[in-house]
């Protein structure tokens, strides 16, 4: 009977992995992490940078057709200012004061002043702002009493306005003149500008015609 003969038991040395081979392993490993982190980090900060852009612009966007839409609006209002006549329009680079018909709803019927300015504040944003009164007599235009306020945007773009007489030529104010500019122009920082064209003709005017409604009072 032969003996039994114990297999031959071959050690594949490539089997199993060296203390080298783990460590070189964890390296690559750690690395592959620290780049994936990297890489996920920067994905949120663009998108991040990309929503934020988008909700500016979005903003942005409003305040050009709120400003179309106000001053589409405006009413060329003129009344007598010792021998000269005086429309009721104000501007310069960073305000305009203007005067709107209101229908009543959901406030009180009749000829408002608007007022849109912009500020810069401490920490170099700007703030873009709305007031609005009702306009009790022509000689409270400019001078208001107690005008409701609101912030129309706050961010890095500086609004900004210039006028036209349509005779050529843009300017930086347009103040005790008697008309009305032709177009007003509107402009954000890094934004191209919108020419808003303005009701032409003018209606004088005295205090007892600001107690009217607008519909008895002619554009």
């Amino acid at each position: 009977m032969n003996p039994r003969v114990r297999p031959h038991t071959h050690h594949d040395s490539r089997g199993g992995l060296t203390l080298a081979e783990m460590m070189i392993a964890l390296v690559i490993g750690g690395l592959a992490l620290v780049i994936t982190a990297q890489a996920s980090t920067n994905v949120r900060q663009w998108a991040g940078r990309l929503g934020r852009a988008e909700k500016d612009n979005s903003q942005i966007l409003g305040l050009y057709q709120f400003a179309e839409t106000m001053l589409s609006g405006a009413v060329p209002l003129v009344r007598q200012d010792g021998e000269r006549s005086v429309v009721l329009f104000l501007g310069s680079n960073q305000a305009i004061r203007f005067v709107r018909a209101e229908p009543g709803y959901p406030s009180r019927a009749g000829l408002y002043q608007y007022h849109l300015f912009s500020e810069q504040r401490a920490d170099e944003q700007w703030d873009f702002i709305l007031e609005r009164e009702l306009l009790s007599s022509t000689a409270q235009f400019g001078t208001p009493q107690s005008p409701t306020r609101l912030t129309l945007y706050t961010g890095t773009a500086a609004p900004s306005f210039a006028f036209t007489g349509g005779g050529g030529g843009w300017q930086q104010d347009w103040d005790f003149k008697a008309t009305q500019p032709v177009l007003v122009r509107f402009g954000m920082t890094e934004w191209p500008s919108l020419t808003i064209p303005l009701p032409r003709g003018t209606q004088k005017t005295d205090d007892s015609t600001q107690e009217k409604p607008p519909d008895e009072v002619k554009p």
